[in-house]
């Protein structure tokens, strides 16, 4: 029970150490260089504009790179994803939380996340700065191509159903939306084309700047034009 109560009374004598340390080095800083950043949410970063810097939620470290200057964060599915700067100046995003989701880079700066049930999440850091989910009502966004200048699309899946085909066979059938993103844009055009496969994913491609193609399971091909 001593250990116990003793080891209480640490922790609680740490927790107003450190928060004593954010409030002075708070009222100390200047431009908000070198001190603690109050970000949107229960988030701070710490020193702020300092590489190897940290962030926090409730005081509590999130993380910590030696390599990055961090900058935001958002809570995201089991963990965060955050923003940082490297060395070459270049934004990063980047994933801490759920070891067993996925978190690569596209083309375009978009990240997709992928979570150990499935679930799937695009990301960019938008003309603000800041930390964009592209469909934060959906798990299943996925597909992201880019045309290398100015545009990039992605599809989701909107429903599944068991339907009847022509044959009189029972088969799994999938409903996707395409989604379009200017990239000096902050917001998702959707486009309205329902598209209907029996897999449970279709293929996008750019044939040129404006010209967007979906492919079905079954080799069909039609051609959008995207302005």
């Amino acid at each position: 029970m001593t250990k116990r109560v003793g080891s209480l009374i640490l922790a609680f004598l740490t927790f107003v150490t450190f928060s004593t340390v954010l409030a002075e080095t708070t009222e100390k800083s200047e431009n908000n260089t070198g001190g603690v950043v109050d970000l949107e949410g229960p988030f701070k970063v710490f020193p702020a504009g300092k590489k190897g810097n940290t962030l926090y939620k409730k005081n509590k470290k999130i993380i910590s790179k030696d390599d990055l200057i961090l900058m935001n964060v958002i809570e995201e599915l089991g963990g965060f994803v955050y923003y940082g700067i490297n060395e070459s100046n270049q934004p990063i995003l980047g994933y801490v939380g759920d070891p067993k989701t996925t978190f690569t880079s596209q083309d375009g700066g978009f990240y997709q996340l992928i979570t150990e049930n499935g679930r799937k999440r695009i990301y960019r850091l938008n003309e603000k700065k800041e930390i964009q989910n592209l469909l934060p009502r959906s798990n299943t966004a996925s597909g992201l191509v880019y045309n290398n200048i100015d545009k990039a699309a992605f599809i989701h899946i909107t429903k599944g159903e068991t339907i009847e085909t022509e044959d009189g066979k029972l088969r799994y059938q999938y409903t996707f939306k395409i989604h379009i993103v200017k990239i000096k844009e902050d917001q998702i055009v959707h486009l309205p084309n329902l598209i209907n496969d029996f897999k449970s994913s279709i293929k996008l491609e750019w044939l040129d700047v404006n010209t967007l193609q979906y492919s079905l399971s079954n080799g069909q091909k039609k051609s959008l034009i995207i302005e």
